[in-house]
């Protein structure tokens, strides 16, 4: 049985890791006014963030079509696949798994959706798990499982330079009361149950990343740990050191945001998180 893992693009997964499990990732939309670019395929990171520091146009982002989701789908039972487990950012956040699910509808083969309630590495840590069980044999639903596991024990937090690019998305739920005063200082932002949530403010960028590692430090044993950042690459070697420092044998992902996370986290954005020990309500097939 050939088991195909697909996720979308705000998974910040790289390119070569998704590609040596055979992950397939179908890019979100980043809207300038009229002009649509695919996130990650028309436009870089690099690209991104330059444009986004110099033009007065707000971008916007977009959902994969229908059609793209089932372009993907169907290549992928040509080349064989017998049931495809697709995971995505929240759906409280995107209409992404709507797309997905949509999609699916009278695939000739099942189609079986994780709704993550997570975005960036949080949603990338699980896929990638996914994949390696569907490599290692597992069966769709035990491929599920172990994503839905993943997802279960991930907690994500952010830490942005300013709250004004998420503010514009419409991307904040509770905790909308303190956007005016997050605004003069640095916020950290969890995703909860799906959402973003402002849990706290601290004055200072470099105090919140260690407000952040306490809290991760408070969650250990870890499974794993992981950073990304947007435009601070000298940030996430220095998360990943003091992640390494509290915890010598957890492996530390890293990576960049794409744009489509970009146009809501703005310049300077860092997110992190970790991934706790599987316990006794994960399945007995994890990966190793």
């Amino acid at each position: 049985m050939s088991v195909r893992v697909v996720t979308d693009s705000t998974s910040d997964i790289p390119p070569q890791v998704a590609a040596d499990l055979g992950v397939c990732i179908v890019p979100l939309m980043v809207l300038f006014g009229d002009e649509e670019l695919r996130d990650g395929v028309d436009v870089t990171s690099e690209q991104f963030f330059k444009r986004l520091t110099r033009e007065a146009t707000t971008p916007t982002t977009a959902q994969p079509s229908v059609g793209a989701f089932r372009e993907v789908f169907e290549s992928l039972v040509a080349d064989g696949a017998t049931a495809i487990v697709s995971c995505h950012l929240s759906a409280k956040l995107s209409g992404t798994y709507e797309s997905a699910r949509q999609a699916a509808e009278g695939l000739a083969v099942p189609v079986l959706l994780v709704d993550s309630a997570q975005v960036s590495l949080g949603l990338g840590v699980g896929v990638l798990q996914a994949a390696k069980a569907a490599r290692d044999g597992a069966t769709a639903q035990q491929v599920q499982a172990v994503a839905a596991d993943v997802f279960r024990r991930t907690r994500t937090y952010i830490t942005l330079e300013t709250l004004e690019y998420l503010r514009r998305g419409g991307r904040l739920s509770r905790g909308q009361e303190l956007v005016g005063s997050l605004l003069k200082v640095k916020p950290i932002l969890e995703i909860k149950d799906g959402e973003v949530e402002a849990v706290a403010r601290i004055r200072t960028k470099q105090k919140a990343i260690e407000e952040i590692l306490s809290r991760c430090a408070d969650l250990r044993p870890w499974q794993f740990a992981f950073a990304v950042h947007a435009t601070t690459p000298q940030e996430v070697e220095y998360i990943a050191d003091r992640f390494r420092g509290l915890s010598e044998e957890t492996p530390v992902m890293t990576g960049r945001m794409t744009p489509v996370l970009g146009v809501h986290a703005g310049p300077g954005g860092v997110g992190l998180g970790v991934v706790s020990a599987p316990d006794e309500a994960s399945p007995p097939f994890l990966p190793t």
